[in-house]
Protein backbone atom coordinates (compact mmCIF):
# COMPACT_ATOMS: atom_id res chain seq x y z
CA UNK A 1 0.00 0.00 0.00
CA UNK A 2 1.16 3.62 -0.46
CA UNK A 3 3.48 4.85 2.31
CA UNK A 4 4.28 1.26 3.30
CA UNK A 5 7.02 0.78 5.87
CA UNK A 6 10.18 -0.27 4.06
CA UNK A 7 11.73 -2.13 7.00
CA UNK A 8 8.62 -4.26 7.46
CA UNK A 9 8.52 -5.14 3.77
CA UNK A 10 12.23 -5.90 3.47
CA UNK A 11 12.34 -7.85 6.74
CA UNK A 12 9.71 -10.24 5.38
CA UNK A 13 11.11 -10.63 1.86
CA UNK A 14 14.75 -10.86 2.90
CA UNK A 15 13.93 -13.70 5.29
CA UNK A 16 12.47 -15.70 2.42
CA UNK A 17 15.42 -14.86 0.17
CA UNK A 18 17.85 -15.99 2.84
CA UNK A 19 15.90 -19.22 3.32
CA UNK A 20 16.57 -20.03 -0.33
CA UNK A 21 20.20 -18.96 -0.11
CA UNK A 22 21.15 -20.88 3.03
CA UNK A 23 19.30 -24.04 1.99
CA UNK A 24 20.55 -23.85 -1.60
CA UNK A 25 16.99 -24.62 -2.72
CA UNK A 26 14.04 -22.59 -3.93
CA UNK A 27 11.95 -22.98 -0.79
CA UNK A 28 9.98 -19.81 -1.48
CA UNK A 29 8.93 -17.60 -4.35
CA UNK A 30 7.36 -14.18 -3.92
CA UNK A 31 5.72 -11.49 -5.99
CA UNK A 32 4.98 -7.83 -5.34
CA UNK A 33 1.47 -6.57 -6.01
CA UNK A 34 -0.16 -3.16 -5.74
CA UNK A 35 -3.91 -2.68 -5.78
CA UNK A 36 -3.92 -0.50 -8.90
CA UNK A 37 -0.88 -2.20 -10.51
CA UNK A 38 1.03 1.08 -10.35
CA UNK A 39 4.36 1.69 -8.56
CA UNK A 40 4.04 2.84 -4.94
CA UNK A 41 6.38 4.79 -2.70
CA UNK A 42 7.34 3.77 0.79
CA UNK A 43 7.24 6.22 3.69
CA UNK A 44 10.97 6.66 2.98
CA UNK A 45 10.08 7.88 -0.54
CA UNK A 46 11.65 4.82 -2.19
CA UNK A 47 9.50 3.47 -4.99
CA UNK A 48 8.75 -0.17 -5.67
CA UNK A 49 7.21 -1.66 -8.81
CA UNK A 50 4.73 -4.53 -8.89
CA UNK A 51 5.88 -7.81 -10.39
CA UNK A 52 2.43 -9.42 -10.68
CA UNK A 53 -0.97 -7.94 -11.63
CA UNK A 54 -3.36 -7.74 -8.70
CA UNK A 55 -5.96 -9.77 -10.58
CA UNK A 56 -3.64 -12.77 -10.25
CA UNK A 57 -3.52 -12.56 -6.45
CA UNK A 58 -5.90 -15.50 -6.23
CA UNK A 59 -3.15 -17.74 -7.64
CA UNK A 60 -0.86 -17.09 -4.67
CA UNK A 61 -0.56 -19.49 -1.74
CA UNK A 62 -0.53 -16.60 0.73
CA UNK A 63 -1.04 -12.86 0.53
CA UNK A 64 0.35 -10.25 2.94
CA UNK A 65 -0.83 -6.65 3.02
CA UNK A 66 2.04 -4.32 3.83
CA UNK A 67 1.13 -0.80 4.93
CA UNK A 68 2.65 1.96 7.01
CA UNK A 69 1.87 5.56 7.87
CA UNK A 70 -1.51 7.14 7.05
CA UNK A 71 -2.96 3.67 6.60
CA UNK A 72 -6.55 4.92 6.84
CA UNK A 73 -5.97 6.91 3.65
CA UNK A 74 -5.28 3.63 1.85
CA UNK A 75 -8.72 2.22 2.61
CA UNK A 76 -11.43 2.14 -0.03
CA UNK A 77 -14.46 -0.14 -0.53
CA UNK A 78 -13.12 -1.82 -3.71
CA UNK A 79 -9.99 -2.85 -1.78
CA UNK A 80 -12.16 -4.25 0.99
CA UNK A 81 -14.26 -6.25 -1.43
CA UNK A 82 -11.16 -7.60 -3.17
CA UNK A 83 -9.65 -8.74 0.12
CA UNK A 84 -12.92 -10.35 1.15
CA UNK A 85 -13.00 -12.34 -2.08
CA UNK A 86 -9.44 -13.51 -1.49
CA UNK A 87 -10.16 -14.44 2.13
CA UNK A 88 -12.24 -17.47 1.25
CA UNK A 89 -9.96 -20.24 2.45
CA UNK A 90 -6.75 -18.41 1.51
CA UNK A 91 -4.19 -17.50 4.19
CA UNK A 92 -4.07 -13.72 4.47
CA UNK A 93 -1.65 -11.71 6.55
CA UNK A 94 -0.54 -8.21 7.31
CA UNK A 95 2.76 -6.48 7.92
CA UNK A 96 2.89 -3.44 10.18
CA UNK A 97 -0.35 -1.43 9.88
CA UNK A 98 -1.71 -3.67 7.15
CA UNK A 99 -3.76 -5.28 9.93
CA UNK A 100 -5.96 -2.19 9.91
CA UNK A 101 -6.98 -2.87 6.30
CA UNK A 102 -7.78 -6.51 7.08
CA UNK A 103 -9.81 -5.39 10.09
CA UNK A 104 -11.68 -2.77 8.06
CA UNK A 105 -12.49 -5.49 5.51
CA UNK A 106 -13.99 -7.69 8.24
CA UNK A 107 -11.37 -10.36 7.66
CA UNK A 108 -10.03 -10.43 11.23
CA UNK A 109 -13.36 -10.90 13.02
CA UNK A 110 -13.15 -13.72 15.59
CA UNK A 111 -9.37 -13.97 15.14
CA UNK A 112 -6.51 -12.97 17.38
CA UNK A 113 -4.48 -10.22 15.74
CA UNK A 114 -1.86 -7.61 16.47
CA UNK A 115 -0.47 -4.41 15.02
CA UNK A 116 2.31 -1.94 15.76
CA UNK A 117 2.09 -0.78 19.37
CA UNK A 118 1.32 2.81 18.34
CA UNK A 119 -1.89 1.59 16.69
CA UNK A 120 -3.09 -0.97 19.24
CA UNK A 121 -5.28 1.46 21.16
CA UNK A 122 -6.96 2.93 18.08
CA UNK A 123 -7.53 -0.53 16.54
CA UNK A 124 -9.22 -1.73 19.72
CA UNK A 125 -11.34 1.41 19.86
CA UNK A 126 -12.49 1.29 16.23
CA UNK A 127 -13.00 -2.50 16.15
CA UNK A 128 -14.07 -3.57 19.67
CA UNK A 129 -15.09 -6.98 18.34
CA UNK A 130 -11.48 -7.87 17.51
CA UNK A 131 -9.13 -9.81 19.78
CA UNK A 132 -6.20 -7.39 19.54
CA UNK A 133 -3.09 -8.43 21.47
CA UNK A 134 0.18 -6.64 22.15
CA UNK A 135 2.32 -9.52 20.86
CA UNK A 136 5.03 -9.34 18.20
CA UNK A 137 3.02 -11.46 15.80
CA UNK A 138 -0.14 -13.53 15.86
CA UNK A 139 -1.09 -16.61 13.89
CA UNK A 140 -4.72 -17.64 14.23
CA UNK A 141 -5.86 -20.21 11.70
CA UNK A 142 -5.49 -18.55 8.25
CA UNK A 143 -4.75 -15.06 9.55
CA UNK A 144 -1.21 -13.76 10.11
CA UNK A 145 -0.54 -10.34 11.61
CA UNK A 146 2.52 -8.70 13.10
CA UNK A 147 3.85 -5.47 14.51
CA UNK A 148 6.05 -3.17 12.48
CA UNK A 149 9.81 -2.79 12.52
CA UNK A 150 11.55 -6.15 12.44
CA UNK A 151 8.56 -8.15 13.70
CA UNK A 152 7.85 -9.43 10.15
CA UNK A 153 11.28 -11.06 10.26
CA UNK A 154 10.29 -12.91 13.45
CA UNK A 155 7.02 -14.05 11.93
CA UNK A 156 8.70 -15.26 8.74
CA UNK A 157 11.34 -17.12 10.74
CA UNK A 158 8.53 -18.85 12.60
CA UNK A 159 6.92 -19.84 9.30
CA UNK A 160 10.22 -21.08 7.88
CA UNK A 161 10.77 -23.25 10.94
CA UNK A 162 7.18 -24.51 10.73
CA UNK A 163 7.39 -25.24 6.99
CA UNK A 164 10.85 -26.80 7.12
CA UNK A 165 12.91 -27.06 10.32
CA UNK A 166 14.76 -25.16 13.01
CA UNK A 167 18.10 -25.57 11.23
CA UNK A 168 16.96 -23.47 8.27
CA UNK A 169 15.60 -20.76 10.57
CA UNK A 170 18.81 -20.79 12.61
CA UNK A 171 20.94 -20.45 9.50
CA UNK A 172 18.94 -17.38 8.47
CA UNK A 173 19.30 -15.79 11.90
CA UNK A 174 23.07 -16.39 11.80
CA UNK A 175 23.32 -14.65 8.43
CA UNK A 176 21.36 -11.70 9.80
CA UNK A 177 23.47 -11.72 13.03
CA UNK A 178 20.35 -12.16 15.16
CA UNK A 179 21.26 -13.39 18.62
CA UNK A 180 17.82 -14.81 19.43
CA UNK A 181 14.78 -15.89 17.43
CA UNK A 182 11.75 -14.31 19.06
CA UNK A 183 8.84 -16.69 19.43
CA UNK A 184 5.11 -16.67 18.82
CA UNK A 185 3.50 -15.35 21.99
CA UNK A 186 6.17 -12.82 22.89
CA UNK A 187 4.83 -9.35 23.66
CA UNK A 188 6.06 -6.15 22.09
CA UNK A 189 8.23 -5.00 24.98
CA UNK A 190 7.68 -1.30 24.81
CA UNK A 191 9.19 1.04 27.34
CA UNK A 192 6.83 2.77 29.70
CA UNK A 193 8.05 6.09 28.32
CA UNK A 194 6.76 5.08 24.89
CA UNK A 195 3.49 3.63 26.16
CA UNK A 196 2.77 6.49 28.53
CA UNK A 197 4.42 9.76 27.50
CA UNK A 198 4.72 12.09 30.45
CA UNK A 199 4.62 9.32 33.06
CA UNK A 200 7.01 9.77 36.01
CA UNK A 201 10.28 7.86 35.87
CA UNK A 202 9.35 5.75 38.87
CA UNK A 203 6.55 4.11 36.87
CA UNK A 204 9.12 2.69 34.46
CA UNK A 205 11.24 1.56 37.42
CA UNK A 206 8.22 -0.13 38.99
CA UNK A 207 7.53 -2.10 35.81
CA UNK A 208 11.19 -3.16 35.57
CA UNK A 209 11.05 -4.39 39.16
CA UNK A 210 7.98 -6.45 38.32
CA UNK A 211 9.51 -7.95 35.19
CA UNK A 212 12.67 -8.86 37.07
CA UNK A 213 10.77 -10.52 39.91
CA UNK A 214 8.34 -12.91 38.24
CA UNK A 215 9.09 -16.10 40.18
CA UNK A 216 9.10 -14.37 43.56
CA UNK A 217 6.64 -11.49 43.27
CA UNK A 218 7.11 -8.42 45.41
CA UNK A 219 4.33 -6.83 47.41
CA UNK A 220 3.09 -3.54 46.00
CA UNK A 221 4.07 -1.93 49.30
CA UNK A 222 7.64 -3.21 48.84
CA UNK A 223 7.83 -1.73 45.35
CA UNK A 224 6.53 1.63 46.57
CA UNK A 225 9.00 1.67 49.46
CA UNK A 226 11.91 0.82 47.15
CA UNK A 227 10.92 3.69 44.84
CA UNK A 228 10.41 6.06 47.75
CA UNK A 229 6.77 6.80 46.89
CA UNK A 230 3.56 6.04 48.77
CA UNK A 231 1.50 2.98 47.90
CA UNK A 232 -1.44 5.24 47.12
CA UNK A 233 0.73 7.33 44.78
CA UNK A 234 1.89 4.22 42.94
CA UNK A 235 -1.68 2.94 42.61
CA UNK A 236 -2.85 6.29 41.27
CA UNK A 237 -0.17 6.50 38.56
CA UNK A 238 -0.79 2.91 37.40
CA UNK A 239 -4.50 3.64 37.04
CA UNK A 240 -3.79 6.90 35.23
CA UNK A 241 -1.44 5.47 32.60
CA UNK A 242 -2.34 1.75 32.35
CA UNK A 243 -5.91 1.57 33.67
CA UNK A 244 -4.78 -1.26 35.93
CA UNK A 245 -3.92 -1.35 39.60
CA UNK A 246 -0.26 -2.27 40.28
CA UNK A 247 -1.29 -5.74 41.45
CA UNK A 248 -3.43 -6.31 38.34
CA UNK A 249 -0.60 -5.16 36.05
CA UNK A 250 1.88 -7.41 37.89
CA UNK A 251 -0.45 -10.39 37.64
CA UNK A 252 -0.83 -9.78 33.91
CA UNK A 253 2.96 -9.84 33.43
CA UNK A 254 3.21 -13.11 35.33
CA UNK A 255 0.39 -14.71 33.35
CA UNK A 256 1.95 -13.66 30.03
CA UNK A 257 5.22 -15.23 31.19
CA UNK A 258 3.30 -18.38 32.11
CA UNK A 259 1.65 -18.48 28.70
CA UNK A 260 5.03 -18.30 26.96
CA UNK A 261 6.28 -21.21 29.09
CA UNK A 262 3.16 -23.25 28.33
CA UNK A 263 3.56 -22.67 24.61
CA UNK A 264 7.29 -23.08 24.23
CA UNK A 265 8.55 -25.44 26.95
CA UNK A 266 7.82 -28.92 28.23
CA UNK A 267 7.77 -27.76 31.86
CA UNK A 268 4.84 -29.19 33.80
CA UNK A 269 1.91 -26.92 34.54
CA UNK A 270 2.72 -27.17 38.23
CA UNK A 271 6.33 -26.21 37.52
CA UNK A 272 5.21 -23.22 35.47
CA UNK A 273 2.92 -22.13 38.30
CA UNK A 274 5.93 -22.13 40.63
CA UNK A 275 8.18 -20.34 38.10
CA UNK A 276 5.65 -17.52 37.78
CA UNK A 277 5.12 -17.03 41.49
CA UNK A 278 1.87 -18.86 42.22
CA UNK A 279 1.63 -20.67 45.54
CA UNK A 280 -0.75 -23.35 44.31
CA UNK A 281 -1.73 -24.99 41.04
CA UNK A 282 -5.39 -24.25 41.77
CA UNK A 283 -4.78 -20.52 42.19
CA UNK A 284 -2.67 -20.42 39.02
CA UNK A 285 -5.33 -22.22 37.00
CA UNK A 286 -8.07 -19.94 38.31
CA UNK A 287 -6.16 -16.74 37.51
CA UNK A 288 -5.12 -18.03 34.09
CA UNK A 289 -8.70 -18.92 33.18
CA UNK A 290 -10.03 -15.56 34.34
CA UNK A 291 -7.48 -13.69 32.22
CA UNK A 292 -7.21 -15.79 29.04
CA UNK A 293 -10.55 -17.69 29.20
CA UNK A 294 -8.63 -20.96 28.95
CA UNK A 295 -7.23 -23.40 31.50
CA UNK A 296 -3.43 -23.79 31.34
CA UNK A 297 -3.85 -27.34 30.04
CA UNK A 298 -6.20 -26.08 27.34
CA UNK A 299 -3.69 -23.41 26.33
CA UNK A 300 -0.97 -26.00 25.87
CA UNK A 301 -3.23 -28.34 23.93
CA UNK A 302 -4.58 -25.55 21.74
CA UNK A 303 -1.16 -24.14 20.93
CA UNK A 304 0.24 -27.57 20.05
CA UNK A 305 -2.47 -27.87 17.39
CA UNK A 306 -1.65 -24.56 15.63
Amino acid sequence: MPNFTLIAFSSAVETLRMANLTSEQELYRWSVLTFDDAPVSSSAALEIHPTLPFEQARKLDMLFVCAGVHVKDSWNPPLGRALQRLAGGKPLGALCTGAYLLAKSGILNDHRCTIHWENIGSLREEFPQLKVTDELFEIDRHRYTCAGGTAPLDMMLFLVRRDYNREVASAISEQFTIDRIRELGEPQYISVRSQAPGAPDYLNEAVLLMRNNISEPLFVEEIAKYLNVSTRQLERVFQQYFHYSPSQYYLRLRLIAARNLLRHTGTTVRGIAIETGFKSLQHFSKCYHEHFKLRPTQERARYSET
